[in-house]
């Protein structure tokens, strides 16, 4: 009777008690995580594995041991290395050579001598001992001393040692004659090794770059989920008021159905953006390499905000001008066409015919014991040979055929060098564009976060009084939480842009500090 009596003096009262009951048991399911997805025990997520160690880093350690252990430039390094090695072989060719030879006989024989009618048995050692440097030219010379020493020892006849020194000199007047066409391998291997240098500057700007755009994709990727947490904070928010609204009868409970819906969606796109950061940290983990034991579970923290360069951008002719000397690919292309030149002239000397010219001087001294039958500058007895060789094939179609694929290969690569210019001047004015565009935006997004911040404000504001409704005020909180997602992609943006065009100009190491790279 005294429950019934108070049911009735004050009927809003018991309803009252049980709505605010209620709205603290949603409160506290919001607030401890009760309502998301329950999972098994011993399992983590995605987004929910444990780091062990945090690396504090700013952008530019991040490039320097990025290039320092990354997998890509630490294979390219080897390379250039690799290219020398061909220089060493092609510039062995005018190294001189050193041969030696040594030679000793025995013979018995039968020998008839003058009218003696018995043979006699002839016995004979004999020996040939000789040495002798060779070296070419690049000149086409070929100059070849050596120096012999021979014996024979019978017992019929007179012992006799000889002794002899020879200097040739051979020069090629046609097929083989001068620089151009012997220093041809030399000269294309250097151009070798540096084209592998280009080639691997161009993969360490490549490593740069992406470095650069993980670390600001790191710190984006934190950034959206701080955005995301505030946004969810604030739909919770919105659902303890209406709660306590409707529990005392101001707001209808059907109001209630859209709250929970946007928290469980913000919810959803919080887990989406905490996958995106973990990404993002593998990404960036090996690109880095960094050589630690624990080498997955390194939790990198970027200590650099996203910044607005003062100098990075000047007139357009300008970074085409720099494109032009910079860009690694327009200069292995330049290097290439340098090789098909040299190549050109080196096929068209194998269409000459073969014309050496000989000259052979030697002297030679005798005696009748080894020790005075040494080779001697000084002997009156001598030698000398001079003459020409001439060869020339009748169908030289293998020579004609080579200087022609010379010849297109080097028109080919000059038509590439043309190309690769206007290619060059494409990618500069392009990433030039996207420069400009989201500079642009990193104001305009400014603004709009602001507008939509004060959006926020004033529809809450209006709720409270009674004057809007959970739709419009979650509509305006989505803009909001859109707008400041959208102002910190614009900064990330603009500063991957102009990373584009430093790479597209090919001075990307060079702005970075690091103006050598071996």
């Amino acid at each position: 009777m005294i429950f019934t009596d108070c049911h009735q003096l004050f009927p809003g009262l018991a309803r009252s008690i049980v709505w605010r009951i209620f709205v603290l048991i949603v409160v506290l399911d919001s607030i401890t995580g009760l309502s998301a997805a329950p999972q098994d025990e011993g399992t983590q997520s995605a987004v929910e594995i444990q780091t062990l160690d945090t690396l504090r880093i700013g952008l530019q350690e991040a490039i320097l041991l990025g290039l320092q252990n990354n997998p890509s430039v630490t294979i390219q390094r080897l390379d250039p290395k690799i290219m020398k090695t061909y220089v060493k072989e092609a510039g062995a060719d005018f190294e001189p050579e050193l041969s030696a030879t040594g030679e000793k006989s025995e013979s018995k024989s039968q020998r008839r001598l003058g009218a003696l009618p018995t043979p006699l048995d002839l016995q004979d050692d004999r020996f040939d001992m000789s040495a002798q440097v060779t070296e070419f030219l690049p000149t086409g010379t070929t100059i070849s001393a050596s120096a012999e020493m021979t014996g024979s020892v019978s017992n019929l006849y007179t012992d006799q040692y000889t002794g002899s020194a020879d200097l040739t000199v051979t020069q090629s007047l046609l097929k083989g004659f001068g620089f151009c066409a012997n220093l041809a391998s030399l000269r294309q291997a250097r151009l070798d090794v540096e084209i592998s240098k280009s080639e691997l500057k161009g993969v360490a700007e490549a490593v740069t770059a992406d470095i650069e755009k993980g670390y600001w994709d790191l710190f984006l990727t934190q950034q959206e989920i701080d955005i995301q947490e505030k946004s969810l904070n604030l739909a919770k928010q919105q659902l303890a008021e209406s709660l306590e609204r409707v529990a005392v009868g101001k707001l209808p409970e059907l109001e209630l159905a859209a709250v929970h819906a946007e928290v469980a969606a913000r919810s959803s796109l919080l887990i989406d953006a905490q996958s995106r950061h973990e990404q993002a940290r593998l990404r960036f983990l090996y690109l880095l390499n960094p050589r630690s034991a624990t080498f997955w579970s390194i939790l990198p923290v970027p200590v650099e905000r996203p910044f607005l360069p003062a100098d990075s951008l000047d007139e357009i002719e300008v970074h085409e001008q720099v494109g032009m000397k910079c860009r690694p690919d327009l200069e292995q292309a330049r290097l290439a066409l340098k090789k098909g030149e040299i190549e050109v002239a080196r096929t068209r000397n194998g269409l000459l015919p073969r014309l050496d010219l000989f000259i052979s001087l030697g002297r030679t001294s005798y005696s009748k014991v080894f020790e005075e039958a040494y080779p001697d500058l000084k002997s009156p007895f001598y030698q000398t040979n001079t003459g020409l060789t001439f060869s020339f094939p009748v169908t030289d179609r293998k020579a004609s055929a080579q200087w022609s694929r010379a010849r297109y290969s080097r028109d080919q690569q000059a038509l590439a060098v043309e190309n690769m210019k206007k290619l060059v001047q494409w990618d500069i004015r392009a990433a030039y564009v996207e420069v400009l565009r989201f500079r642009q935006q990193i104001e305009a997004t400014r603004v709009t976060r602001e507008m939509q911040e004060k959006k926020v404000a004033a529809e809450h504001e209006k709720f409270r009084v009674g004057k809007s409704t959970n739709y419009l005020v979650l509509q305006a909180q989505r803009d909001f939480t859109a707008s400041q997602l959208d102002e910190a992609r614009a900064m990330v943006a603009y500063l991957d842009a102009l990373v584009d065009l430093y790479v597209s100009e090919g001075s990307l190491l060079e702005r970075r500090g690091i103006g050598t790279f071996e």
